[in-house]
């Protein structure tokens, strides 16, 4: 199965919404099928281009803003899918979704996870999840820079966010300080309409 062009998607009507089960199930699956992280690649998948229910650059707008919110962004991004998608009862529902199923998944083979991690074999398959997941989050970084580096202001702001997070390792402060600067210059660079 190929995997089909955002650019096309978007020149084709949407589909209807969703129903508050299917925003459950959707998410529910997402949130059982992620391990380790690569989790906005995947609602990508499924909610822009699987399902297209959301269109490319109102995922983006809504990834950076999860991202801009204080919590955990896929927890964000899931409430603002939802919200986008079904109104308040959405966003309750996207979040159950992405929370409840992988909670009780987590309960469920947490020992066992904890016992299989001290076996070589199991040591070196959750590497090799990681190293996949990796791979996942770093494939929606380089989709989301298409997005947010547009020009020398905005590559100078990720430069320094980027030198700033290898420097410092914590990365509260930076963001406190970048986050107003480069809603000011994003501001000043956005033409009149």
């Amino acid at each position: 199965m190929t995997e089909a062009d955002p650019a096309v998607l978007d020149s084709e009507p949407p589909p209807p919404p969703p129903s508050l089960l299917q925003l459950f199930l959707a998410f529910s699956k997402i949130s059982l099928v992620s391990f380790g992280g690569g989790v906005t690649a995947l609602m990508y998948r499924e909610f822009v281009v699987a399902r297209r229910w959301v269109a490319e650059g109102d995922f983006m707008s809504g990834l950076a803003l999860a991202q801009a919110m204080p919590g955990v962004n896929v927890t964000n991004l899931a409430i603002w899918l939802g919200s986008q998608l079904r109104g308040p009862a959405g966003a309750v529902v996207a979040c159950l979704g992405a929370l409840v199923p992988a909670a009780l998944l987590i309960i469920g083979v947490g020992a066992l996870l904890h016992e299989l991690a001290e076996t070589p074999l199991g040591a070196s398959a959750l590497a090799g999840v990681a190293a996949a997941a990796l791979g996942l989050t770093l494939a929606m970084g380089l989709r989301t820079a298409k997005f947010a580096l547009i020009d020398r202001t905005s590559l100078a702001v990720f430069a320094v966010a980027l030198v700033g997070a290898a420097v410092f390792g914590s990365i509260v402060l930076l963001v406190a300080i970048l986050a107003p600067v480069s809603i000011v210059l994003a501001y000043r660079n956005t033409p009149d309409e």
